[in-house]
């Protein structure tokens, strides 16, 4: 036997160093691999790799409303209008929406079912606002898979926002056809019978797909987006908002990451047609909206080009 005052000091009970914790967690957020395999690196137990995740996911996620946020000036909102209209010549957007499906395990219980999505695997419906260069205005993080895109962004302060006229709502919402058409948030037209609907649809799908490449970014920045997460379903919402908190930190600091051949307008399309359609009411306020849109801006551009082929 080893005489006492041989023995090595022992490191259990003590606190893991804050550098070692923020390394442990943006290694588990990079590779989404087991907690395991990332405590082996550091030759910590998968328990204390849990703990660790929560905590500093936590932490980030409190942080979330300084840099994920809506501009607070109406040279702010006009400067991102003036942008979201150099992305395809759409007029008066602010932002634009949709919803992503985050992979969980099962959270277990009676109401875990209500979390499995419509292509079968357990899942939080994530709703996003985004900005022309592809940042999160907002973030949505708490609702399960089941629930549909156009009942997540009823419930939203967005939603209030722009109902309400107040500085945030001094533009347009672009939204697929998840979304019902309103005199705030624009479709696209579910069944075009004009030129200038088909050019308003063009033109729409091009200015909404940032929303689409702005999650093909994330989900690439943080793979244990995609990938799937086996911790808890509240740890999973922390790491959720953390990883937009970073991801707009990056963007920030003018980390740029590359769109992929995955975030191609044509595969953003395909994608789409999971999404269930909300049907329309041509006497509605806002199907009446979206028409006066086209009649002012886009039937204008097919007289300009009729009158320029003559």
């Amino acid at each position: 036997m080893l005489e006492p005052h041989l023995k090595k000091p022992s490191n259990k009970g003590l606190p893991f160093a804050p550098e070692i914790m923020i390394l442990v967690t943006l290694r588990y957020y990079a590779t989404g691999s087991f907690q395991k395999l990332d405590g082996d690196v550091m030759n910590i137990c998968q328990q204390s790799v849990s703990r660790i995740i929560t905590t500093v996911s936590n932490s980030i996620a409190l942080q979330m409303k300084m840099f994920v946020k809506f501009p607070s000036t109406v040279e702010d909102i006009n400067q991102v209008k003036q942008k979201f209209f150099e992305v395809a010549q759409f007029p008066g957007v602010i932002r634009c929406i949709d919803c992503t499906h985050i992979k969980i395990r099962s959270p277990g219980g009676m109401s875990s079912e209500v979390y499995r999505n419509r292509k079968g695997f357990f899942s939080i419906n994530v709703q996003a606002v985004t900005r022309p260069n592809l940042e999160f205005f907002d973030l949505v993080a708490r609702w399960p898979g089941s629930t549909h895109d156009s009942f997540i962004y009823n419930s939203s302060s967005v939603k209030q926002s722009l109902n309400i006229g107040d500085l945030q709502g001094q533009g347009m919402l672009l939204g697929d056809s998840g979304y019902a058409v309103s005199s705030v948030c624009l479709t696209p037209f579910l069944s075009p019978n004009s030129i200038g609907q088909e050019m308003y649809n063009n033109y729409h799908i091009k200015t909404w797909n940032t929303v689409e490449r702005t999650f093909g970014i994330w989900k690439r920045r943080f793979p244990c987006l995609q990938m799937g997460m086996g911790v808890k379903k509240e740890t999973v919402v922390a790491v959720i908002c953390a990883c937009a908190t970073l991801h707009n930190i990056s963007k920030m600091l003018d980390d740029v990451m590359m769109p992929s051949t995955d975030d191609t307008d044509d595969n953003i399309l395909i994608s789409n047609i999971d999404n269930v359609p909300v049907q329309e009411n041509p006497n509605s306020n806002g199907f009446l909206v979206r028409q006066s849109v086209v009649n002012r801006f886009f039937y204008c551009i097919v007289l300009y080009f009729n009158c320029f082929i003559l």
